[in-house]
């Protein structure tokens, strides 16, 4: 895999500030524009936004194959387009996807993965197989929810093996509904799993997101957390994006500079941020 390393100043007025992971009105759980969302990352002074609209290959609320999921994408290129047309010149606009449950139906993923004109994509898993989305699941005890949390991780090692994605999203997903239906199982005593996850990917060129969305959903912590991130550059990880998964304009850029230095305490001398499928590192 090519990459680009970038020297970033951050001195005087300037802090450069990427957010790659963001949702439009192309994504079914958002209802602003590409425009409004870039908008927004511009009174905020980013750097770059990468917009990655859902295509999730499970529908969510039932948890079977969407054979129309990409459907969306000449809109979102439309879309693209205005944004750009509106704020090119005053932010670096990026367009990727979310591409969900990529394992679950991987020949479809290759079909999703040769669309040119892509910048970026996340690789997320929503939901094990032939269940709805961890949103919707009705949880009924610990112990289920402790094998729903080894099987949603061992997904990921089939996950990190897939050529079709750039980095793996918000690892411990989970963890934001379980603790809603009381059941709070962090990723802390999941080691030897993560670790096999994070070697896997290492050795296919594929990276990990930090999610800051956890931050401000009651988590307290980005997903996934500082140990697991540190556990990831223990384990020799170099690639890693940071997003706030904004779906509101609002969010847009939320807690990444905070994010930024937890990867300086993890051992991260650059945060990653995708253009054309390729890795730029940018120093912290």
């Amino acid at each position: 895999m090519d990459a680009i390393f970038v020297a970033v100043l951050t001195g005087g007025d300037f802090m450069f500030i990427a957010d790659s992971h963001s949702h439009s009105l192309c994504s079914t759980d958002a209802r602003f524009t590409m425009a409004e969302m870039a908008e927004a990352a511009v009174d905020k002074g980013l750097s770059i936004l990468t917009i990655t609209d859902h295509v999730d290959l499970d529908h969510f609320e039932d948890g079977k194959f969407n054979a129309y999921c990409f459907e969306i994408w000449p809109d979102m290129q439309e879309d693209f387009y205005e944004a750009c047309t509106q704020y090119g010149d005053k932010i670096d606009l990026r367009i990727g996807i979310e591409l969900g449950e990529a394992n679950h139906h991987p020949e479809f993923a290759k079909h999703i993965y040769r669309a040119s004109g892509l910048d970026f994509v996340i690789g997320s898993i929503h939901n094990i197989r032939d269940t709805p989305d961890f949103y919707f699941y009705e949880y009924k005890s610990l112990n289920e929810c402790v094998m729903l949390l080894d099987k949603y991780l061992h997904e990921h090692i089939e996950l990190a093996s897939m050529p079709e994605i750039d980095v793996i999203a918000h690892i411990g997903y989970t963890r934001r509904y379980m603790r809603k239906a009381g059941y709070d199982l962090a990723l802390d005593n999941q080691v030897d799993i993560l670790t096999e996850i994070y070697k896997t990917a290492i050795s296919n060129g594929i990276g990990i997101e930090l999610n800051t969305s956890g931050i401000r959903q009651g988590l307290d912590s980005p997903i996934p957390g500082f140990e697991q991130i540190k556990l990831y550059r223990d384990c020799g990880g170099e690639i890693i994006t940071v997003g706030s998964d904004a779906h509101f304009p609002h969010d847009v850029g939320s807690d990444i500079e905070d994010c930024y230095e937890l990867l300086r305490q993890a051992g991260f001398k650059y945060v990653t941020v995708f253009k054309y499928r390729r890795p730029e590192f940018y120093k912290l």
